[in-house]
């Protein structure tokens, strides 16, 4: 009989023990339900502001399928033309000036026109020559875009500004590359190999051009500032 008591009391323990835990672990969730909302919440705010992201590189992405050229050319375009902007705003500063709408419009022509084209066939001949995304591979893609393409866009960029001037001769746009395409090739030496190991390395080629152009706006204001300065050096060839 003391046996038979001694279980059940001891059965009796084990049942207020499991309940005990159990009240607890009810306690527990009941505080973690009360603590989640605010974690969701920020989840979902942190979803709803990436939404319109994931939708535009959707239809970003579907548009180089469809149309790259076109694509890579007018992104070229606005991009370049908002960095003009910030270059003549900058300028602004140490002179009472007006926006040169003309300008800025010309700036986003010659990449909508010239710079998305050749960027896009550009790339496309770089890694079927190159192929491969290794170090040697991407250096030596940098080293060629340094060589060939950086200063062909610049030079073109240096004839539009003086084409949009009216100061447009090959004596004029000689000495403006003589003058001043030395200094902008150096600068771009320290700026454009990094951005060209990234994009090379890391970035597939559909997208370099957009993540070149993105990179681009800073070296675009400076870019403008110098393609619209004044040179000295004239020429009579």
């Amino acid at each position: 009989m003391k046996s038979f008591f001694r279980g059940g009391a001891n059965h009796f323990s084990g049942q207020k023990a499991e309940n005990k835990n159990l009240s607890a672990t009810e306690a527990d969730e009941k505080e973690i339900i009360n603590t989640d909302p605010p974690s969701a919440g920020g989840n979902t705010l942190g979803a709803a502001l990436l939404v319109p992201f994931a939708s535009f590189g959707r239809i970003y992405s579907s548009s180089l399928e469809a149309r790259p050229i076109f694509t890579k050319s007018v992104t070229a375009g606005v991009i370049f033309a908002f960095s003009d902007f910030l270059a003549q705003r900058i300028e602004r500063k140490s002179r009472d000036t007006k926006l040169d709408w003309a300008r800025l419009v010309s700036s986003g022509l010659v990449d909508l026109v010239y710079f998305g084209p050749a960027a896009h066939y550009w790339y496309g001949i770089i890694f079927r020559l190159l192929p491969g995304t290794s170090l040697g591979s991407a250096l030596a893609k940098a080293f060629w875009g340094q060589v060939i393409f950086g200063p062909s866009f610049t030079c073109i960029f240096f004839a539009v500004s003086l084409l949009q001037g009216g100061n447009f001769t090959l004596g004029s746009w000689w000495s403006k590359i003589r003058s001043d395409l030395p200094g902008a090739w150096l600068a771009g030496v320290g700026f454009w190999p990094l951005v060209d190991l990234i994009s090379f390395s890391i970035v597939p080629i559909k997208w370099i051009p957009l993540f070149i152009n993105l990179c681009s706006v800073v070296w675009t204001i400076y870019l403008s500032i110098v393609a619209n300065r004044k040179t000295s050096i004239t020429s009579d060839s």
